[in-house]
Formats: structure tokens, sequence, C-alpha cells
């Protein structure tokens, strides 16, 4: 194993090899442990072994994985909101008819309309229901309301 690094693209990942211009603070065979600072090397996992340093790589990694995951549910919903919502506005017309209807003809067309309205509403929570147990981006693209 190499016991030298050098930072060949700046100073916040190293790369080992026998021809490094620095010596490691310990042993180790991941650079990217590794940053230099003020011209001397730090080692960003202080007294842990590589094994651990893989080891909390990985869990990082399904961290943030999971929080974009959560970031793509979150943009899903509110285009899901949103589409609802414009699907009521676009039944604003339809009120304003029903409510004259009404007037004149002594019906009841307005809380057909109201109906209308409440099956988009209650599609919508349906939708962000569904979202919410997506596990993957993949399911994600996928979704369609």
């Amino acid at each position: 194993m190499a016991g030298k690094i050098s930072f060949p693209h700046g100073n916040d990942w190293g790369v080992i090899g026998p021809e490094g211009d620095y010596d490691l603070p310990v042993e180790s065979t991941l650079g990217h442990r590794f940053h230099l600072v003020d011209d001397e090397v730090i080692d960003r996992y202080d007294g842990v072994t590589d094994d651990e340093v893989r080891e909390i790589d990985a869990a990082r990694v399904v961290e943030r994985q999971a929080e974009e995951l959560q970031a793509a549910r979150t943009a899903l919903v509110r285009r899901v909101k949103t589409e609802a919502a414009q699907r009521i506005a676009t039944l604003d017309w339809k009120v304003e008819r029903a409510r004259e209807r009404d007037a004149l003809n002594g019906t009841k067309t307005l809380q057909e309309v109201y109906a209308e309205r409440e099956v988009i509403r209650r599609a919508s929570n349906e939708a962000e229901a569904a979202i919410a147990k997506l596990a993957s981006q993949e399911e994600i693209l996928d979704f369609s309301w």
C-alpha cells in the first residue's frame, strides 16, 4: 500500500500513490477521505478505519437517496395539487351557468357541478396517498394522474 498522497485537482480530493507529494496521516487506500488545508493533509474521517469509512459513505448515500426521493415526492404532490386546482378552476363557468339556471328554473344543477369538483378533489387526495407510497425514482417518473 502507498503511503503518499497528491492533490492534482485541487485541495479537496487526494490521489494516493507511491510518488505522492504528502505523507498520509493514517494508513489508507481511500483518497477521498483526505483533503489539504494550509499545506497539511487532513483526514475527514479521523479515528476510523477504511472499512468504517466505506460504511459511513454507504449510509450517507442511502440517506441522500431517501432525501432525494422525498423531494421528488413533494414536487409530484405539488404538481398534482396544481393540476387539481386548474381542473377545478376550469369548471368555474359551469358554476356560473348552473347558478343562473337554478335561479331561473328552480333546478339544482349547481349541486352537480359541485359534485364534479368533489370528484377532482377526491382523486387528488387519492393520488397524494399513492405518491406517499412510491418507493423509487422510477416509480416517481412513471406516476401519472
